[in-house]
């Protein structure tokens, strides 16, 4: 192959195609830098639509809700105080009773029988006390005979020493009349003896009367306590037993509540604390309850002396009237009242962010401001709003009611 065939071939393979690529690339690139420049569009802030709240301070009660339970002050555990069987059960669950009811009855056929025993016992006491009496009579009269046998005796033994010391009679007649006067000296000491150990029998007699008649008065009472009584107006809880079981003193037989004594138990939050412990001490501190389409009144009785461990509150224990128609138990809101706040502001729920942040518009833009919250509080028309203070807050100002997921302060807003 010649030298210029070679060339040829070269210049159509690889020079030729390079030449193309170089001569592409250069147009691209003068194409590139002599196309004309496209301003750029300038960035325009965002504007957020937003509702507002204009702010009127004034001086409100606020009301704070809390959560309590219905709970008894008195519930009592009726017994039994007798080994019996149950006779007859008169109440169920849930049962309404009045004081003085008969709830249970047991039998009593066993304690009848111990009565009548403790009857007998006494009687024969005092049986025993009547034949001391009696007694005690008839030995003061035998003492009379005997001290009068007693001056016979002696006389004739003074007699019968004379007759003796005169040889006129013989000397077993002296040992006989001065056996005579030993032999009563003897029986007027043993009836002295009896006479003066008569009160001592007599007050054993009487001890014995005694303890005789407190056991009486046990079987007695024995007896009545098988009729096992409502002690108050109340209703029942439980009953554990029923007619035929044999109860055992001590065992449980009704359980129920007294439904004048019904109380709120709720807890007040550690921040609450302090103006509901000053309400309570000024003025005494009343609150309301609602529950089947009634509101019930309330009044603070008592604060509980011991904090919670957990949540730093206290309980606090709030008196129903009487004869409500409550279940002990169920849990109610509360609404307290507390006493007037000066220089507050009354703003919707969604005004406030967190705990503790609301944003003022001024001039278009968002400025947070923290505030404190003193309560909830009703308006006129029955709106529930927000009480909160700051002294960054003043009549006239313009505050968001609109819940923004990117509120900061700065933020561009227009109120609708």
């Amino acid at each position: 192959m010649s030298a210029k065939s070679i060339l040829s071939r070269f210049i159509f393979k690889i020079a030729l195609p390079i030449a193309i690529v170089a001569g592409a690339i250069a147009g691209f690139i003068y194409l590139k830098d002599s196309k004309p420049e496209v301003p750029a569009k300038p960035i325009v802030e965002q504007v957020w639509g937003v509702s507002s709240h204009v702010i009127q301070l004034q001086d409100l009660a606020p009301e704070i809700t809390l959560y309590g339970a219905v709970e008894a002050s008195e519930t009592v555990q009726l017994s039994a105080t007798v080994n019996a069987f149950v006779n007859q059960v008169n109440v169920s669950r849930g049962d309404r009773i009045s004081k003085g009811q008969t709830m249970a009855q047991l039998d009593d056929r066993e304690l009848r029988l111990t009565l009548a025993q403790r009857e007998a016992s006494l009687a024969d006491i005092e049986a025993r006390i009547n034949s001391e009496i009696n007694r005690n009579k008839t030995d003061r009269k035998a003492l009379t005979v005997e001290q009068q046998l007693q001056a016979i005796n002696e006389k004739n033994l003074r007699r019968q020493q004379q007759l003796v010391d005169q040889n006129v009679a013989p000397a077993s007649r002296l040992e006989d009349a001065t056996r005579a006067v030993q032999q009563q000296q003897l029986s007027l000491l043993n009836r002295e003896n009896t006479i003066a150990d008569h009160p001592n029998r007599l007050a054993q007699l009487k001890a014995a009367a005694t303890q005789s008649n407190v056991q009486l008065e046990f079987a007695q009472l024995d007896l009545q306590r098988t009729r096992i009584l409502a002690p108050f107006d109340g209703r029942v809880l439980s009953v554990d037993t029923a007619a035929g079981n044999r109860v055992r003193n001590g065992d449980r037989v009704v359980k129920l509540y007294n439904t004048q004594n019904l109380e709120v138990r709720s807890q007040i939050p550690a921040r609450y604390l302090p103006m509901m412990q000053s309400t309570a001490a000024s003025a005494g501190l009343t609150a309301s309850i609602s529950h089947g389409g009634r509101s019930y009144p309330l009044k603070l009785d008592r604060l509980s002396a011991e904090a919670s461990a957990s949540q730093g509150g206290i309980d606090a224990f709030f008196t129903l009237e009487q004869n409500q128609n409550i279940e002990v138990g169920r849990n109610l809101q509360v609404q307290v009242q507390l006493t007037t706040e000066a220089n507050v502001a009354a703003l919707p729920a969604l005004a406030i962010y967190g705990q503790n942040r609301v944003y003022l518009i001024i001039d278009q833009r968002l400025q947070a401001v923290s505030i404190d919250r003193i309560g909830a509080w009703t308006s006129p028309t029955g709106e529930r709003l927000t009480l909160v203070r700051s002294a960054q807050l003043q009549s006239g100002d313009q505050v968001l009611t609109t819940q923004l997921p990117n509120a900061v302060t700065g933020l561009l807003v227009e109120t609708r």
